[in-house]
Protein backbone atom coordinates (compact mmCIF):
# COMPACT_ATOMS: atom_id res chain seq x y z
CA UNK A 1 0.00 0.00 0.00
CA UNK A 2 1.72 2.91 -1.41
CA UNK A 3 -0.18 6.57 0.66
CA UNK A 4 0.88 10.14 -0.58
CA UNK A 5 -0.32 12.70 1.64
CA UNK A 6 -1.42 15.54 -1.42
CA UNK A 7 -2.62 18.46 0.63
CA UNK A 8 -1.56 18.82 4.36
CA UNK A 9 -3.39 21.73 5.35
CA UNK A 10 -6.46 23.77 6.24
CA UNK A 11 -8.94 26.70 5.47
CA UNK A 12 -6.09 29.03 5.53
CA UNK A 13 -4.66 29.73 2.07
CA UNK A 14 -0.61 28.60 2.60
CA UNK A 15 1.31 28.17 -0.62
CA UNK A 16 3.21 25.25 1.69
CA UNK A 17 0.32 23.27 2.53
CA UNK A 18 -2.70 22.77 0.16
CA UNK A 19 -6.16 21.79 1.35
CA UNK A 20 -7.09 18.15 2.40
CA UNK A 21 -5.80 15.28 0.32
CA UNK A 22 -4.61 11.76 0.49
CA UNK A 23 -4.01 8.70 -2.73
CA UNK A 24 -3.89 5.26 -1.39
CA UNK A 25 -2.16 2.80 -4.47
CA UNK A 26 -3.27 -0.75 -3.25
CA UNK A 27 -4.74 -3.65 -5.30
CA UNK A 28 -3.81 -2.13 -8.66
CA UNK A 29 -6.08 0.74 -8.04
CA UNK A 30 -5.80 4.80 -7.03
CA UNK A 31 -8.13 5.95 -3.98
CA UNK A 32 -8.33 9.56 -3.28
CA UNK A 33 -9.62 10.63 0.00
CA UNK A 34 -11.26 13.83 0.16
CA UNK A 35 -10.73 16.33 -2.71
CA UNK A 36 -9.60 20.27 -0.81
CA UNK A 37 -8.66 23.09 -2.97
CA UNK A 38 -5.44 22.49 -4.56
CA UNK A 39 -5.69 18.33 -4.79
CA UNK A 40 -5.84 17.93 -8.71
CA UNK A 41 -2.03 20.25 -9.05
CA UNK A 42 -0.89 18.55 -6.01
CA UNK A 43 -1.22 15.05 -7.35
CA UNK A 44 0.60 16.25 -10.45
CA UNK A 45 3.07 18.03 -7.95
CA UNK A 46 3.69 14.54 -6.11
CA UNK A 47 4.05 12.35 -9.60
CA UNK A 48 1.03 11.03 -9.79
CA UNK A 49 -1.77 10.73 -12.20
CA UNK A 50 -5.17 12.43 -11.50
CA UNK A 51 -6.52 10.40 -14.65
CA UNK A 52 -6.04 7.10 -13.30
CA UNK A 53 -8.33 7.78 -10.32
CA UNK A 54 -10.92 5.04 -9.95
CA UNK A 55 -12.47 6.20 -6.27
CA UNK A 56 -13.19 8.72 -4.37
CA UNK A 57 -14.02 8.94 -0.57
CA UNK A 58 -15.34 11.55 1.50
CA UNK A 59 -15.19 12.50 5.48
CA UNK A 60 -17.08 15.54 5.47
CA UNK A 61 -18.50 18.03 2.70
CA UNK A 62 -16.72 21.06 4.24
CA UNK A 63 -15.20 23.09 0.77
CA UNK A 64 -11.70 22.10 2.21
CA UNK A 65 -12.51 19.05 1.44
CA UNK A 66 -14.36 18.52 -1.45
CA UNK A 67 -14.28 21.65 -3.87
CA UNK A 68 -11.61 19.95 -6.28
CA UNK A 69 -13.91 17.42 -7.07
CA UNK A 70 -15.54 19.85 -10.11
CA UNK A 71 -12.09 20.44 -11.57
CA UNK A 72 -11.51 16.79 -11.46
CA UNK A 73 -14.24 15.32 -13.03
CA UNK A 74 -14.17 18.56 -15.76
CA UNK A 75 -10.54 17.43 -16.41
CA UNK A 76 -12.06 14.01 -17.15
CA UNK A 77 -14.40 15.00 -19.71
CA UNK A 78 -12.50 17.71 -21.33
CA UNK A 79 -9.01 17.79 -19.95
CA UNK A 80 -7.64 14.14 -20.80
CA UNK A 81 -5.96 12.69 -24.04
CA UNK A 82 -8.51 10.10 -24.64
CA UNK A 83 -11.86 9.48 -23.86
CA UNK A 84 -12.05 7.97 -20.06
CA UNK A 85 -13.78 4.78 -20.32
CA UNK A 86 -12.93 3.32 -16.48
CA UNK A 87 -15.42 3.72 -13.86
CA UNK A 88 -15.67 6.18 -11.28
CA UNK A 89 -16.98 5.19 -7.69
CA UNK A 90 -17.39 8.16 -5.35
CA UNK A 91 -18.67 7.45 -2.04
CA UNK A 92 -19.55 9.86 1.22
CA UNK A 93 -21.66 9.64 4.08
CA UNK A 94 -25.08 10.00 4.38
CA UNK A 95 -26.69 12.32 3.50
CA UNK A 96 -24.13 11.91 0.56
CA UNK A 97 -26.55 11.66 -2.40
CA UNK A 98 -28.06 15.17 -1.66
CA UNK A 99 -24.90 16.72 -1.57
CA UNK A 100 -23.80 15.36 -4.99
CA UNK A 101 -27.25 16.20 -6.34
CA UNK A 102 -26.53 19.58 -5.38
CA UNK A 103 -22.97 19.89 -6.47
CA UNK A 104 -24.36 18.70 -10.06
CA UNK A 105 -27.35 20.99 -9.95
CA UNK A 106 -24.99 23.98 -9.99
CA UNK A 107 -22.53 22.61 -12.59
CA UNK A 108 -24.38 20.50 -14.53
CA UNK A 109 -23.11 18.43 -18.09
CA UNK A 110 -19.70 20.21 -17.32
CA UNK A 111 -19.17 17.73 -14.46
CA UNK A 112 -20.66 14.43 -15.83
CA UNK A 113 -18.83 12.25 -18.53
CA UNK A 114 -19.81 9.40 -20.54
CA UNK A 115 -17.85 6.65 -18.26
CA UNK A 116 -19.94 4.66 -15.65
CA UNK A 117 -20.17 6.52 -13.10
CA UNK A 118 -21.23 5.20 -9.26
CA UNK A 119 -22.35 7.13 -6.30
CA UNK A 120 -22.78 5.56 -2.84
CA UNK A 121 -24.03 6.74 0.41
CA UNK A 122 -22.38 5.35 3.30
CA UNK A 123 -24.81 4.51 6.52
CA UNK A 124 -23.44 7.12 9.42
CA UNK A 125 -24.16 3.99 12.05
CA UNK A 126 -23.63 0.21 11.70
CA UNK A 127 -21.57 0.19 8.42
CA UNK A 128 -20.89 -2.58 6.37
CA UNK A 129 -17.67 -2.83 4.21
CA UNK A 130 -16.42 -1.64 0.32
CA UNK A 131 -14.61 -5.01 -1.10
CA UNK A 132 -11.55 -3.65 -2.69
CA UNK A 133 -9.04 -5.76 -5.03
CA UNK A 134 -6.73 -7.09 -2.19
CA UNK A 135 -8.41 -5.65 0.66
CA UNK A 136 -11.41 -3.73 1.91
CA UNK A 137 -12.51 -0.04 3.05
CA UNK A 138 -14.20 0.39 6.47
CA UNK A 139 -15.98 3.39 8.46
CA UNK A 140 -16.96 4.70 11.23
CA UNK A 141 -18.29 7.93 13.29
CA UNK A 142 -16.14 10.84 13.69
CA UNK A 143 -16.41 13.98 15.71
CA UNK A 144 -17.01 16.95 13.57
CA UNK A 145 -19.51 17.43 11.27
CA UNK A 146 -23.28 15.75 11.68
CA UNK A 147 -22.14 13.53 8.51
CA UNK A 148 -18.40 12.91 9.05
CA UNK A 149 -16.37 9.77 9.09
CA UNK A 150 -12.82 8.33 9.16
CA UNK A 151 -11.80 5.51 6.76
CA UNK A 152 -9.90 2.45 7.64
CA UNK A 153 -8.34 0.89 4.69
CA UNK A 154 -6.81 -2.90 5.11
CA UNK A 155 -4.49 -4.35 2.92
CA UNK A 156 -1.93 -7.73 2.86
CA UNK A 157 1.00 -5.20 4.34
CA UNK A 158 -1.44 -3.83 6.93
CA UNK A 159 -4.05 -1.25 8.01
CA UNK A 160 -4.02 2.20 7.00
CA UNK A 161 -6.29 4.77 9.17
CA UNK A 162 -7.57 8.08 7.49
CA UNK A 163 -9.58 10.52 10.19
CA UNK A 164 -10.60 13.39 8.51
CA UNK A 165 -11.13 15.83 11.08
CA UNK A 166 -12.23 15.34 14.22
CA UNK A 167 -12.00 15.40 18.08
CA UNK A 168 -11.65 12.78 20.32
CA UNK A 169 -13.95 10.08 19.30
CA UNK A 170 -13.66 6.26 20.86
CA UNK A 171 -15.44 5.21 17.54
CA UNK A 172 -12.18 6.54 15.89
CA UNK A 173 -10.03 4.83 18.78
CA UNK A 174 -12.16 1.47 17.58
CA UNK A 175 -11.26 2.03 13.87
CA UNK A 176 -7.71 2.90 14.33
CA UNK A 177 -6.98 -0.36 16.88
CA UNK A 178 -3.83 -2.01 15.52
CA UNK A 179 -3.44 0.00 12.61
CA UNK A 180 -0.14 0.26 11.13
CA UNK A 181 -0.67 4.24 10.32
CA UNK A 182 -2.79 6.67 11.58
CA UNK A 183 -3.21 9.99 9.39
CA UNK A 184 -4.65 12.07 11.79
CA UNK A 185 -5.52 16.06 11.93
CA UNK A 186 -3.32 17.77 14.57
CA UNK A 187 -5.09 21.19 13.99
CA UNK A 188 -4.55 23.45 16.87
CA UNK A 189 -2.29 23.55 19.98
CA UNK A 190 -3.18 21.49 23.26
CA UNK A 191 -3.61 25.07 25.00
CA UNK A 192 -5.91 26.57 22.26
CA UNK A 193 -8.22 23.92 21.28
CA UNK A 194 -10.88 24.46 18.78
CA UNK A 195 -13.66 22.26 19.17
CA UNK A 196 -14.25 19.39 16.90
CA UNK A 197 -10.64 19.64 16.19
CA UNK A 198 -7.46 17.84 17.67
CA UNK A 199 -4.45 18.75 19.43
CA UNK A 200 -1.24 17.29 20.01
CA UNK A 201 -2.76 15.98 23.47
CA UNK A 202 -5.54 14.25 21.45
CA UNK A 203 -3.29 12.74 18.41
CA UNK A 204 -1.76 11.27 20.73
CA UNK A 205 -4.76 9.61 23.23
CA UNK A 206 -6.31 8.43 20.44
CA UNK A 207 -2.95 6.96 18.91
CA UNK A 208 -1.65 5.49 22.42
CA UNK A 209 -5.25 3.65 23.24
CA UNK A 210 -5.72 2.08 19.35
CA UNK A 211 -2.11 1.13 20.01
CA UNK A 212 -1.16 2.08 16.13
CA UNK A 213 2.47 2.14 15.30
CA UNK A 214 2.86 5.55 13.01
CA UNK A 215 0.92 8.66 13.80
CA UNK A 216 1.27 10.95 10.91
CA UNK A 217 0.08 14.93 11.57
CA UNK A 218 -1.92 16.45 8.59
CA UNK A 219 -4.59 19.39 8.83
CA UNK A 220 -2.19 21.75 10.52
CA UNK A 221 -3.33 25.03 11.26
CA UNK A 222 -0.56 27.77 11.50
CA UNK A 223 -0.89 27.92 15.56
CA UNK A 224 0.26 24.46 15.08
CA UNK A 225 2.46 24.54 12.89
CA UNK A 226 5.06 27.11 15.31
CA UNK A 227 5.05 23.86 17.77
CA UNK A 228 7.43 20.96 17.75
CA UNK A 229 4.80 18.85 17.09
CA UNK A 230 6.80 15.21 16.95
CA UNK A 231 7.74 16.35 20.61
CA UNK A 232 4.09 17.42 21.65
CA UNK A 233 2.82 14.10 20.28
CA UNK A 234 5.64 12.63 21.85
CA UNK A 235 4.64 13.35 25.27
CA UNK A 236 1.62 10.96 25.10
CA UNK A 237 2.63 8.34 22.54
CA UNK A 238 5.39 6.04 22.29
CA UNK A 239 5.16 5.24 19.03
CA UNK A 240 6.65 6.70 15.44
CA UNK A 241 5.56 10.20 15.06
CA UNK A 242 5.83 12.06 11.87
CA UNK A 243 4.98 15.60 10.79
CA UNK A 244 3.13 15.53 7.06
CA UNK A 245 4.13 17.90 4.22
CA UNK A 246 2.66 18.21 0.82
CA UNK A 247 3.99 15.01 -0.65
CA UNK A 248 4.95 12.96 1.63
CA UNK A 249 4.79 9.05 1.17
CA UNK A 250 4.30 6.47 2.98
CA UNK A 251 4.44 2.59 2.54
CA UNK A 252 2.78 -0.02 4.19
Amino acid sequence: MEITVVGSGTVVPLLERRQSCVVVEAGGETLVFDLGSGAVRGMLRAGLDPFAVDRIFFTHFHPDHTVDVVPLMFAFKYGARAERERPLAMYGPEPFEAFFGGVTDVWGEWMLGEYPTEVVELPHECPSSIELPGGRVVWAPAKHRPESIAYRIEGEGGAFVYTGDTEYAASVVELARGAHTLLIECSFPDDAPVPAHLTPGGVARIASEAGVERAVLTHIYPPAEALDLVSEVGRGFSGEVLVAEDGTKLTI
